[in-house]
């Protein structure tokens, strides 16, 4: 009788471990991972200030160009590689549950989905401690 019980809880232990190990394929971080083309990212609150001390700031839509990309890595350090004519920069991201953060040099990005797709992503980025907002139209 012993032996029995042995076996049943061994077996529980183990099918409770095979059905338990599924692939992620439900969570934000799972869905946006992956390579993405840019379509277009909306830009405002850049100060004249800012405009003016850096070139590569505006306010307005800048259009994606055929390899314009950014790219969630799987990887353990939950990198993501943005590549906008031709300036790449790579930063990282966490996922909040329905939301996500993004840092990269310029500064901390709190993220909100809009819509999230198998084919489009839309998310709108708000640098911390600025009126800076960038919505981005992505694409596979």
């Amino acid at each position: 009788m012993k032996r029995q019980i042995t076996f049943l809880s061994l077996l529980v232990v183990v099918t409770t471990m095979l059905f338990s190990c599924k692939k992620d394929e439900t969570s934000l971080k799972a869905r946006m991972m992956g390579k993405w083309n840019i379509s277009k990212i909306e830009v405002s609150g850049y100060t004249v200030a800012d405009l003016a001390g850096d070139p590569k700031k505006v306010n307005g839509t800048i259009t994606g160009l055929s390899g314009d990309y950014m790219d969630f890595k799987s990887n353990n350090d939950d990198q993501v590689e943005l590549n906008i004519k031709g300036d790449r920069s790579i930063g990282t991201y966490i996922s909040t549950g329905e939301a996500f953060n993004m840092s990269f040099s310029e500064g901390d990005f709190y993220c909100t989905v809009n819509s999230l797709t198998e084919k489009q992503f839309q998310f709108t980025a708000k640098l911390d401690k600025t009126n800076v907002v960038k919505v981005y139209y992505l694409t596979r």
